[in-house]
């Protein structure tokens, strides 16, 4: 429903090192199966860039990651066809500092790194001017809500497991699912106040 360019589409992926490898297959296996085309078509899963300025845009930060010393793992292209189509695209071996990494890319593209202790998670996490939307995955319930309560970001949705804190939602093995009795707004420069729940109305 928005061809990567949403606000909380979650570009930056941390895996830790002991699943690094399987995870990185199983989603490389995933991103290669998606459904690229008529954004009308009911078997499609994503359609084409919304405009000429937004896929060059997306073209952009491509160029950059390669040229910055990221991997480009997969996708990377153009799709030829009519439209503004881009190939789902992973980078690995990204470092902090690189423009993929620091800005919000609103199109099909993720940086995929890895950490080795919760710590380090949380401070690489955190390393951002932006704090919209997070989610944290792993069967240790406790250290979900460890993890969340340390990261400086908002959430777009919650599963069974989410409990809201600080006027916030948190998403904890679940992405991307909207509920309207929960708000949503973020930190740093993603806060600008409150969408869904009282506090919208409030707003």
């Amino acid at each position: 429903f928005n061809h990567g360019q949403n606000c909380s589409a979650g570009s930056r992926i941390f895996v830790q090192e002991s699943i690094w490898e399987k995870f990185l297959d199983q989603f490389t296996e995933q991103a290669r199966a998606i459904k690229v085309g008529d954004p009308f078509s009911p078997d499609t899963y994503r359609g084409p860039q919304a405009s000429k300025t937004q896929f060059e845009r997306i073209m952009g930060y491509i160029t950059s990651g390669k040229n910055d010393g990221a991997t480009l793992h997969i996708g990377g292209k153009q799709i030829r066809r009519e439209g503004y189509f881009i190939e789902p695209t992973i980078f690995t071996e990204c470092q902090p500092d690189m423009k993929i990494v620091r800005e919000e890319i609103f199109g099909p593209i993720v940086c995929i790194m890895k950490f080795n202790i919760e710590d380090e998670v949380v401070e690489q996490a955190n390393d951002t001017s932006y704090g919209l939307a997070t989610s944290v995955f792993t069967k240790d319930i406790d250290r979900a809500i460890r993890v969340a309560h340390a990261l400086e970001a908002s959430a777009a949705s919650l599963s069974h497991l989410a409990r809201s804190w600080c006027n916030d939602a948190w998403q904890i093995n679940c992405a991307n699912q909207t509920e309207i009795s929960m708000p949503f707004g973020g930190f740093k420069q993603s806060e600008i106040g409150r969408e869904l729940s009282e506090y919208a109305l409030e707003k």
